[in-house]
């Protein structure tokens, strides 16, 4: 899994997470114009539709027993041979009906003009994500631990039933966006449901508007609706603006979202969030949610080079010094430890992260006013030999 650190010394100014990949041409075409428009970050999205049509698991191959849930259990009325290969017949061709899930899509860099984001201190970031419709409870449970499915950066989901919402309340740690489908009135029921959305947001999950879906006559009524409802319940926090773009039409600059946040009643200083900050969350989430329990340690690239250094030179030391013992203890000691891996959720890092940065400004103010204070007291003799 390609995915470009989100460490705190990095900027960030503005993402659009949800261009839709059709074919690699327009892909292309669509991230180029996002890095015109003045995007840093975007997400390249696999639209999948119903995960139910796609293998989620090693399904095992269909059998009339399967089938009759006995465990293989022979029955109490013994089938007709050609009863049986019908059957068995029918149950093949539902599974190669299914479909593989496709893997993450990356646009070439090298193919990419990335030199204004550059002049103005930015770095370009591309991300894979993956959007799924959930109408099934049994599906979810498989879908998570698909190989494919954990090799995406960002993992959306599209709640088909309000009861799928109960159950992703309950895995919250496996997924990264709920998304809505304007193409249905009766996919939005779940949006009532403000105690469990609001559940799921504080375990840092962010819902998302893709503004795209307004511009088209056909789910133009249903967005709006649905993002003003969404926008109310969770009272604009833990949102997103995103483009849900299939072509290079649909993509909008920065400040034009911000300006069709009104439509939805969103303040421009919160429309500012919804394109930079949330987004900037989401993907530090997104980040932990890809190690191991949830474990993230950031530093910055300074520390990283030099520590990088360090372990090269004490290994080329070892490798010289094999045959003296006493200079393999000595190399022992001036071994640097990794750095310490801390273990907490994206709310508590946000804190510590705030922590560490007044921390630092406290210890600027201590060396100033002891830079002041020594210099007064230089001055002092100076003035007293003058007068006398």
């Amino acid at each position: 899994m390609e995915f470009t650190p989100m460490t705190p010394e990095t900027t960030f100014q503005y993402a659009d997470l949800n261009i839709k990949h059709i074919n690699p041409e327009n892909t292309l075409a669509m991230v180029k114009r996002a890095i015109r428009m003045g995007y840093d970050a975007v997400a390249i999205n696999m639209e999948l539709g119903d995960i139910s049509d796609y293998y989620t698991e090693l399904d095992a191959l269909w059998t009339p027993a399967n089938q009759s849930g006995t465990d293989g259990e022979p029955p109490k009325k013994k089938k007709k041979k050609h009863q049986r290969k019908d059957e068995l017949a029918d149950g093949i061709a539902g599974i190669l009906k299914k479909k593989l899930i496709p893997p993450p899509h990356y646009v070439d860099i090298s193919q990419l003009n990335t030199s204004d984001l550059e002049k103005r201190g930015k770095v370009f970031r591309q991300f894979s994500r993956v959007t799924f419709t959930a109408n099934e409870q049994v599906v979810i449970n498989k879908v998570f631990i698909h190989p494919t499915i954990l090799s995406y950066d960002i993992v959306a989901i599209r709640p088909g039933e309000p009861a799928v919402l109960d159950t992703l309340a309950r895995k919250t740690e496996l997924f990264d966006i709920i998304t809505i489908d304007h193409l249905e009135e009766k996919r939005g029921k779940w949006l009532s449901m403000s105690k469990v959305m609001d559940r799921i947001r504080n375990d840092g999950v962010f819902y998302e508007i893709a503004y795209a879906e307004s511009l088209m006559p056909a789910t133009r009524r249903n967005t709006l609706f649905n993002g003003r409802v969404l926008i109310r319940s969770l009272k604009s926090k833990n949102i997103i603006f995103s483009s849900g773009a299939e072509t290079m039409l649909d993509l909008r600059s920065p400040v034009d979202v911000m300006n069709m946040s009104l439509l939805w009643g969103v303040a421009n200083n919160e429309a500012r969030k919804m394109i930079s900050g949330f987004p900037k969350s989401l993907l530090l989430q997104a980040e932990c949610r890809g190690t191991g329990n949830g474990d993230v340690c950031s530093m910055k690239l300074s520390e990283a080079e030099k520590l990088a250094g360090i372990h090269k030179e004490d290994e080329e030391k070892d490798t010289e010094g094999v045959e003296n013992g006493e200079e393999k203890e000595e190399k022992i000691e001036k071994v640097v430890p990794p750095p310490i891996e801390v273990r907490m959720n994206h709310s508590q890092y946000q804190a510590l992260l705030q922590a560490t940065k007044n921390a630092n400004d406290m210890m600027k103010k201590i060396k100033a006013s002891k830079a002041t204070s020594s210099s007064s007291d230089s001055n002092a003799p100076t003035t007293s030999s003058s007068s006398s």
